[in-house]
């Protein structure tokens, strides 16, 4: 009996993996979109909503409360009726929550609407890295989840110059009475592009064989193995010709006993709860819970602040030029923002895609928890320097690394837990992992939102002492030789 991880090494990385990195990628663009492209969704949408700063940190809370509130249920579901089957059924909902409020009338229709695409959106966010991770063997793991990172950046890009040439066109189509189909609405529309792409590619492609094996189900697990070693090696290839008859894997799950739902799923996810699989979750969900905050709930006020440093005409730091300026005047200048406006945007998904790109030159040499920790002392160093920094470009450039290398170092941190969690409990362990670190975007952004204003150097400052701690929560992590050399961990 051939183990799983053995017969994906000999059947490499071929075109059934391609067509797995490439769904899940533009998958992935269309999760960003709901996102990470909230931020200039919202300021297209400012005027026509009446979306004031309080209204802007009610709309973020919702959309992070929904990804909290489902994401253990979404772990669970995928561990019980697979990967696959689990990213069609919320993939299908996300988008028709996304459509729905693209037609929202007014500002509170569409914050319900937005909670609802938060609910259902986590479940594409945390199940690709899983479901691509478990068609990758494990040498090129951290590699091929970090290559499927790019489409972050790519995202943030791509949406940002849309925005840019259709918000300033003022679209306003009137449809009936009062409600017209505006510009924003049409980004939105526009965004749903990628997911439906997404849904159709992933129709056609195989649930993972190693849930397969975890849910005890051996002849669909070499179904789908067989389905992978004829479009890798050839029709005339199959298992028997190499020499794989059946398949196992490290630590399968005990047969299934009869319980209620409830009993059921507090007995499934026990075993996270002691042990070393509890002290990596615990780890690892710490440090998610800060990168995360860093990377999204900070980043959620970039365009804003960024605002006010630019109307500022002297050389002076973001806290001087923060207490200049009244509450209010930390909206947006106009309704309908243009290149000029969303420039800083675009300059973040630039970056982003840049250090994705480096981190994959980083991992020839160095291990994902050597990356991670050197990643995050250069956020919190970037952070720290933000304190004297006067100079509009180099503003620009720390507050950029500040924000970016804490969100290349989540995937990286999310390929460690996976590696270190075994596949009957994998789905679980992301989700839970991913549900505090929306936690982290949720407090962190209401930390901002109500700090930044009273005392911003505390708010600063307070995201650069929370980096250095999670930087000692990576280095307590196992490293990617201790990980390899225990079998059983993948």
């Amino acid at each position: 009996m051939a183990d799983i991880d053995d017969v994906f090494g000999r059947l490499g990385f071929g075109r059934m993996q391609i067509f797995i990195f490439c769904s899940c990628a533009v998958i992935q663009v269309y999760v960003t979109n709901e996102q990470l492209g909230l931020v200039v969704i919202v300021a297209g949408a400012t005027c026509d909503l009446g979306i004031h700063d309080h209204r802007l940190s009610w709309l973020y809370c919702a959309v992070i409360t929904g990804q909290i509130l489902i994401s253990p249920y979404m772990g669970y579901k995928a561990d019980e009726i697979g990967r696959r089957k689990m990213l069609l059924i919320t993939l299908i909902l996300s988008l028709a929550a996304s459509l729905l409020s693209a037609l929202m009338p007014e500002f509170w229709s569409f914050l319900v609407m937005r909670f609802f695409v938060g609910l259902f959106v986590t479940g594409p966010s945390s199940l690709i890295v899983t479901y691509l991770s478990e068609f990758t063997k494990i040498s090129l793991r951290g590699s091929v989840i970090n290559y499927q990172s790019y489409f972050i950046g790519i995202s943030m890009i791509l949406m940002t110059c849309v925005a840019s040439v259709l918000l300033p066109l003022k679209l306003n189509h009137r449809i009936v009475n009062d409600y017209a189909l505006t510009s924003w609405r049409v980004v939105v529309l526009l965004n749903l592009l990628p997911g439906i792409i997404g849904l159709v590619t992933l129709w056609f492609l195989p649930e993972s064989p190693k849930y397969y094996l975890a849910v005890d189900q051996q002849k669909r697990a070499m179904e789908a193995l067989e389905r992978c070693c004829r479009l890798n090696k050839g029709k005339d290839v199959t298992l028997s010709s190499l020499g794989v008859e059946s398949v196992t894997q490290p630590r399968l799950p005990d047969k299934p006993i009869h319980r209620s739902a409830f009993a059921r799923q507090w007995y499934d996810v026990t075993p996270l709860l002691r042990g070393l699989y509890f002290r990596h979750l615990a780890l690892a969900s710490a440090a998610i819970f800060i990168l995360l905050g860093t990377g999204a709930g900070l980043a959620s006020w970039m365009l804003r602040v960024r605002n006010l440093t630019l109307k500022n005409k002297d050389s002076q730091t973001i806290c001087v030029v923060l207490e200049k300026f009244d509450e209010h005047k930390m909206d947006l200048p106009k309704c309908d923002l243009g290149m000029d406006d969303l420039k800083d945007s675009v300059f973040h998904g630039l970056a982003v895609l840049g250090f994705f790109i480096f981190t994959s030159i980083l991992l020839i040499w160095f291990g994902r928890r050597v990356i991670v920790f050197l990643y995050v002392l250069g956020a919190a160093l970037a952070g720290f320097l933000l304190n004297f920094a006067k100079d509009e470009t180099l503003i620009l450039v720390l507050f950029l690394i500040y924000i970016v290398t804490p969100l290349c170092s989540l995937r990286l941190t999310l390929s460690m837990l996976i590696d270190l969690i075994p596949t009957n409990l994998r789905g679980k362990a992301v989700s839970i992992s991913m549900m505090v670190g929306c936690l982290g975007g949720l407090v962190a952004s209401l930390f901002v939102g109500y700090t930044m204003k009273l005392n911003c150097y505390v708010t600063f400052n307070t995201f650069v002492l929370a980096l250095i701690f999670c930087a000692i929560l990576i280095v307590m992590l196992p490293s990617d030789g201790n990980m390899r050399f225990k079998k059983g961990s993948v």
